[in-house]
């Protein structure tokens, strides 16, 4: 298998081994079997020697994940060249530049950032209530984006921006981290290929634990509050995975004190599918307790954690995703009965979107998520978070 032939598949997995190690009491039973896929360490480190590198910046430093993009891109300096980047004002610039990853950085306006020569691609990893309108900006000057969820909280803003990266042929990539998580594309090449045979319920957990005061206050100036945030990357898996849903049904009970919404239900109907999203602030061990479930007629799939980001003291790589899957008959590498699976993660959160975007960019694999399925996963984002009534 050439290296590019590997690239563009739509599963770039990394199996370490298939184990019948008790990784839960139903394993007990489980069966081993090699998979023939073959382990690209080059591409899980985010190295790629040769490839022509991307002229990247930034825009925005209040994102979530912003310092943790730079971080990401730094780390992958065989595909980008960070030329800069610019904040959301002089105060956010002043209070960030010279710290963490930020270092060494040449900081500029968004203007002057937005007219650098040569300037191919954009992360905007700004405010959530600005990412759409900062968007624009680059969309008509014709830069690809990677944009961090979720893309906004109104659906006639984000068609605006598809319809003009339609026209300038703007790659756009929204940042849903599951998209590239190696447990998550097993378990759609599993849905896909048939071997759960009809899926019924699907139950998929995101949860944290967030007592800061200002974080509550900043995060409860959203509708639906957590399941906005955190769930929209859960609610685009389960749209790409069963498509758009018959229903969709929100339960939550936001805090008394501060009014965040950060116990929340998300349900999804389908015609013989149930999808639960769930995501609580309060659980005192959160990240430890995303967890995902689907159940077949002829197969169940768990993986939990759905994220690990620990390394392994022996030989310092992101210790494994641990998965279950269980078939009534064998498919391809995996036996009928319970495979007890391991899968090794990218060395970094976000180096799977960051190399698929590189590729996107570069031609070497095409966008499998086109404009209508951004809007069409936004618009179940925005109805799982009660922004608006479900419409199928």
């Amino acid at each position: 298998m050439q290296r590019r032939d590997f690239l563009n598949t739509g599963l770039a997995l990394s199996v370490s081994a298939i184990t019948a190690s008790n990784l839960q009491a139903e394993t007990a039973a489980a069966q081993t079997s090699p998979i023939a896929l073959p382990a690209e360490d080059e591409l899980l480190r985010g190295k790629r020697p040769g490839f022509k590198k991307i002229k990247i910046a930034q825009i925005g430093v209040r994102h979530e994940h912003a310092s943790g993009k730079m971080n990401t891109m730094k780390m992958m300096s065989d595909y980008f060249e960070i030329v800069g980047i610019a904040a959301e004002s002089p105060e956010y610039q002043k209070k960030h530049e010279g710290k963490g990853v930020y270092q060494g950085l040449k900081w500029y306006s968004q203007e002057e950032l937005l007219n650098i020569p040569d300037l191919e691609a954009v992360c905007v990893e700004t405010e959530m209530t600005e990412t759409l309108p900062t968007a624009m900006k680059c969309a008509e000057r014709g830069l690809h984006m990677h944009i961090d969820k979720p893309l906004g909280q109104n659906l006639d803003e984000l068609n605006q921006l598809i319809e003009v990266c339609r026209k300038n042929q703007v790659i756009i990539q929204p940042g849903y981290m599951f998209r590239t998580n190696h447990a998550f594309r097993l378990l759609l090449k599993a849905v896909k290929n048939g071997w759960l045979g009809e899926i019924h319920d699907i139950q998929l957990d995101m949860c944290r634990n967030d007592v800061s005061p200002g974080f509550r206050k900043w995060l409860a100036s959203y509708r639906g509050g957590g399941m906005y945030d955190f769930g929209s990357h859960l609610i685009d898996f389960v749209y790409e995975l069963l498509g758009p849903p018959e229903e969709i049904h929100v339960f939550e009970k936001p805090d008394p004190m501060d009014g965040l919404s950060d116990n929340t239900l998300s349900v999804m109907l389908y015609s013989k599918a149930i999808a639960e999203v769930r995501v609580s602030l309060r659980k005192i061990d959160g990240f430890a307790r995303r967890r995902m479930t689907c159940h077949g007629t002829k197969g169940s799939f768990i993986v939990d954690p759905i994220e690990k980001w620990h390394r392994d003291p022996g030989t310092n790589r992101i210790v494994p995703l641990n998965v279950i899957l269980t078939l009534d008959e064998p498919h391809e590498n995996f036996q009928k009965g319970v495979n007890a699976i391991k899968l090794q993660p990218y060395e970094d959160r976000y180096m799977g979107q960051m190399t698929d975007f590189a590729m996107f960019v570069r031609g070497e694999k095409e966008n499998p998520y086109s404009y209508e399925y951004e809007l069409g996963s936004q618009k179940a984002i925005l109805a799982a978070s009660g922004y608006i009534p479900w419409e199928k």
